[in-house]
């Protein structure tokens, strides 16, 4: 295979025709950048090239530093390409006669222009259909579209040699590089989750890269990139530093995320990008949630710049932050807030930097000798700005709106410290139709604006923040952020990180338009940015709508916003996306068994074949349901039956379960922190199904994929419900272990107890879920029965030799060490099995709990201290492990209410080779015939209270499973 045709295997990139069966792929050689196409192959499947010769490299006097970005200024031509976002074009405007000279179709959503340093090509990413395409400069042709796996997001030409063009890929975490001579996808390079803007240098030949909510700044070398053997060489990450809470926590502090872009300083060395802090504050208050911040980064020393506290001038030099760096006086003297800066320019003098902020749709102009914000244009004509370039003198600044579609020419004033920007043009529309509906463009303006001058309700408070601050590109992968940067300060008393007060859990919301839409819980989180007041700083709250009594107005905005949620999450309050039609379910279950008989068998004993038929499943739906409202339900099926969900069913009622196209059918993982957080699409199985099964094993193997039904978090509240996944992180088996560490005090055929991570083999390195739960058979296919530690599930459907195997494979997670003393029997729990928590999954309704039994000679069972009460119930002091989950008032919550709880007051597992001491109250006195005291970890299930309100049985309890015993040492 060659180095292309593997890299695009690897990654899941389709790349034209150039590695489609029949045909020889395209060979690259690409050590020498001004190769003669001599050196190319073109196989007759191939696509052609798009260029006879290689361009030549760029003049060291030519180079120039540049940054990816939604505009750019053409200094050829003299006008100015914007990407149009939604639309799906690229415009080119004649910014002299203020007139649009063309609008190229490109797809659907172009996030990204660039232009060629040799001014020859145009390259448009368009993020949601999944392509780049390059674009004659000159006519305006689309000549080649290249496919790139899912959501590219920005572009930028090599400021050395223009053949060569990157592409960052969101999903991928790679770094695209296209050859754009021969018109094709060459490779690609990891580079880091969710890679968004890019920047090349003039000085050193590498490529910086952000990334969208990690608070890092990645150095690619790219000397040698093109070469195979060389691309495993890591990038440089530069990390932008957490920004610590002080005293007053209304003051910038958090984590920074929301990386957008970045922007060359003069000297070719150092970068600023634009970006938010997000702060772990609950109860969820406007102004201390997120805070607008602009970090400057040292590329040639590869760290942060930092500001010298005791410089004698005051000077800023490292981040640029609110009250700070950024404190423009408003009319009344106090500091005028912005949000969301999302994009930056230098002006050539040096002396002066232009900061946009897309929330507030507001200019900053900064001093850099001081590294301070001298002047806030506010209020800029359009709706949400997101691109700013100059023209080559910096007489002129240019701003491109995503929304409006629309540009604005301004006057810089030669980049004065001293003169004011202006609005001098526009805004001058790009588009010629805007394909989006009325509704949605005005839920989407609605959503992304923190601009509290605008609409007849502001949306925010004095500027703070737009529902698109904390959910960056709508309800997308960004998602996960808010799960590793937030958490819970003491879950007793609140263990949620996001809106409060919910009604639905915005579970009416993908229906807007639907007699049952409830308004409530988009208008509730309106408030809680500040909004929906007449006082539009939101300081006086006089006025404030009533969401549970909304007017007319206030329901349209709802609506309107509830647009883009439907948009995003059209099952919600599930993120199962469904992609080309209802699955074409006469190719599941049977069928796949009639080929693959083996694994259908054993699919039928697994607890994901009656994941819609379990009596504790339906009981909790129905629960929530009747808390909820019925459409709630979607939240259950999306795990538990994915493909009726698909078909439009979420009652469960088909008793499918989680079937073959349930898994198979998935092709992207969207990683937002689970509820079911993938996209399916709908395939005829009968078609390519040896090449679309291999495409689907890449992910399906990954813990990521387990992921998207192992964890779980609580619509709007953000309660983290199952956290399977983050224990995995957590764990050593996350990460590969050295032989030297691998059990080397385990004799032949003993369990290691040195606490490392061996895989299923039993050797060092990485374990994964499906190493565990779906070992290769040997045959390389896969146990699909899947066992985990479900033993009432495979008793309940009869199943007693798989009963007995989950069993075994409890029983190998779990050690036990017991040692007497005064206060009781001290019981040691080890798991030395499990690469997740034990317990784990829904915890709020497992029962573990630790017995200590007193045996005769004969081993007969004389008394059991720590146990069930005489009821059968497991009393809340007892020697436990699992968690509680409370309503705001301390009531317990056992039916598995998870909308309804707020507080965890009870929470003992036991992490992935850790252990922990539980202490078992028993008598000094014992049954004078005991002759033994053994310490027992037993397992339900299912609680015993849920078991008991699920069935109807009064009385009745989920099987106790005996997971590990030992006799108690003196």
């Amino acid at each position: 295979m060659t180095p292309l045709c593997l890299g695009v295997a690897l990654a899941g990139v389709a790349v034209a025709s150039a590695c489609s069966s029949g045909g020889a792929p395209v060979t690259v050689t690409p050590s020498d950048a001004g190769a003669d196409v001599a050196d190319v192959v073109i196989g007759e499947a191939g696509p052609p090239p798009l260029e006879s010769s290689p361009p030549s490299p760029i003049t060291a006097a030519d180079r120039l530093d540049v940054a990816s970005s939604t505009v750019i200024f053409d200094r050829l031509r003299g006008g100015v390409w914007t990407a149009n976002g939604d639309v799906g074009t690229i415009t080119y405007a004649n910014i002299d006669t203020q007139a649009v000279v063309r609008e190229v179709p490109i797809g659907t959503n172009v996030t990204s222009v660039a232009l060629s340093p040799d001014f020859t090509w145009i390259a448009a990413v368009d993020r949601t259909g999944a392509t780049v395409s390059l674009v004659d400069a000159a006519s305006g042709q689309v000549r080649r579209t290249l496919a790139l796996g899912t959501h590219p997001r920005a572009a930028v030409w090599d400021a050395w040699d223009p053949r060569w063009l990157y592409v960052s890929l969101e999903d991928d975490g790679a770094v695209a590089v296209i050859d754009r001579t021969l018109g094709v996808v060459h490779h690609m390079v990891p580079v880091g989750r969710l890679p968004a803007g890019l920047a090349v240098s003039r000085l050193r030949d590498e490529l910086a890269i952000v990334h969208r909510i990690d608070g890092d700044v990645s150095v690619l070398p790219l000397a040698g990139v093109y070469a195979p053997a060389d691309q495993d060489v890591p990038p440089i990450d530069v990390p932008l530093a957490f920004q610590p809470v002080l005293s007053d926590d209304t003051q910038p502090n958090g984590t920074p995320f929301a990386l957008e872009s970045l922007a060359w300083a003069i000297d070719g060395n150092t970068v600023w990008t634009p970006h938010e802090l997000l702060a772990n504050h609950h109860p969820f208050q406007f102004q201390r949630v997120l805070f607008p911040a602009v970090s400057v980064v040292d590329l040639s020393a590869r760290a942060e710049v930092q500001t010298d506290p005791n410089n004698a001038l005051g000077v800023i030099a490292g981040r640029k932050l609110l009250f700070g760096a950024i404190d423009i006086p408003d009319a009344t003297g106090n500091t005028s807030i912005l949000s969301q800066p999302c994009a930056a320019v230098m002006h050539p003098n040096g002396l002066t930097a232009y900061v946009v902020a897309c929330g507030s749709e507001d200019l900053l102009t900064f001093d850099l000798t001081a590294g301070i914000a001298i002047d806030l244009l506010r209020n800029l004509p359009g709706d949400h700005p997101t691109g700013i370039t100059l023209d080559p003198a910096g007489a002129r600044a240019f701003i491109v709106a995503d929304q409006s579609h629309s540009l604005l020419t301004l006057d810089t004033a030669g980049g004065s410290l001293v003169g004011h920007v202006t609005v001098i043009a526009g805004p001058l529309t790009l588009v010629a139709k805007d394909p989006i509906t009325p509704q949605l463009r005005a839920g989407e303006e609605l959503f992304f604006s923190a601009n509290s001058a605008k609409n007849p309700l502001p949306t925010t408070g004095n500027n703070w923040m737009s529902c698109g601050g904390c959910h960056l590109d709508g309800f997308v992968s960004t998602n996960q952020f808010v799960f590793e940067a937030l958490h819970a300060i003491d879950p007793t008393a609140d263990a949620q990180i996001a809106h409060e007060g919910l009604v639905d859990m915005f579970s009416t919301s993908p229906t807007p338009a639907a007699a049952n839409f409830n308004p409530h819980d988009i208008l509730s989180a309106l408030i809680d940015q500040g909004g929906l007041v007449p006082d539009r700083t939101g300081a006086v709250r006089t006025g404030q709508i009533d969401p549970s009594n909304p007017t007319a107005p206030a329901v349209t905005m709802a609506q309107q916003i509830a647009q883009v949620v439907a948009r995003d999450l059209p099952v919600g309050p599930s993120w199962l996306l469904a992609d080309g039609g209802n699955p074409v379910t006469q190719y599941d279950e049977q069928w796949c068994g009639n080929c693959h008989a083996p694994e259908y068998a054993a699919w039928q004993l697994s607890a994901h074949a009656h994941a819609a038929q379990d009596t504790m499943v339906l009981f909790g739906m129905g629960v929530e349901q009747k808390a909820r409202g019925v459409q709630y339900s979607r939240q259950c099926a999306g795990c538990h039956d994915p493909v009726s969900l698909r078909l439009g069913d979420s009652s469960l009622s088909s008793g499918r379960g989680i079937t073959c196209l349930g898994c198979h059918d998935v092709t992207r993982l969207i990683r937002a922190g689970g509820n079911s957080d993938m996209e399916a699409t709908t395939h005829d199985w009968t078609q390519d199904h040896l090449t679309r099964a291999a495409a689907s094993l890449a992910s399906l193997k990954t813990p990521d994929f387990c992921a998207g039904c192992h964890q779980q978090f609580v619509p709007g509240t953000g309660l983290q419900a199952i956290n399977t996944l983050g224990e995995w992180q957590s764990s050593p088996y996350a990460i590969p272990a050295t032989p030297a560490d691998a059990g080397a005090d385990a004799g032949p055929g003993q369990a290691a107890t040195s606490f490392v991570a061996l895989t299923s083999a039993g050797t060092p390195g990485t374990t994964t879920c499906v190493d565990c739960h779906m070992p290769d058979n040997g045959s390389g296919t896969h146990d699909h029965s899947a066992p985990g530690g479900n033993v009432y599930i495979a008793q309940a459907f009869n199943e007693a030799s798989f009963a007995t195997t989950v069993g075994k494979k409890l029983s190998s997670a779990i050690q036990l060490q017991a040692s007497a003393a005064a206060d009781g029997v001290h019981v040691l729990v080890m798991n030395v099995g499990a690469g997740h928590a034990f317990p784990t999954g829904v915890t709020d309704i497992r029962e573990p709990y630790i017995e200590v039994q007193a045996l005769d000679a004969m081993k007969n069972l004389l008394a059991t201290y720590g146990g069930p009460d005489s009821t059968g119930l497991i009393p809340l002091t007892s020697p436990r492990l699992g968690m509680d989950i409370a309503a705001a008032d301390g009531t317990l919550l056992y039916q598995h209410e998870l909308t309804s709880a707020t507080r965890i007051p009870f929470e003992v597992v036991v992490p992935a080779q850790t252990s922990l001491t539980i202490v078992v109250p028993v008598p000094l006195v014992l049954p004078p015939t005991a002759q033994e005291l053994d310490a027992v970890l037993l397992y339900r299930n299912v609680r015993t209270q849920y078991y008991r309100a699920a069935t109807g049985d009064a009385t009745g309890q989920a099987p106790d499973v005996e997971v590990a015993r030992v006799a108690v040492g003196q």
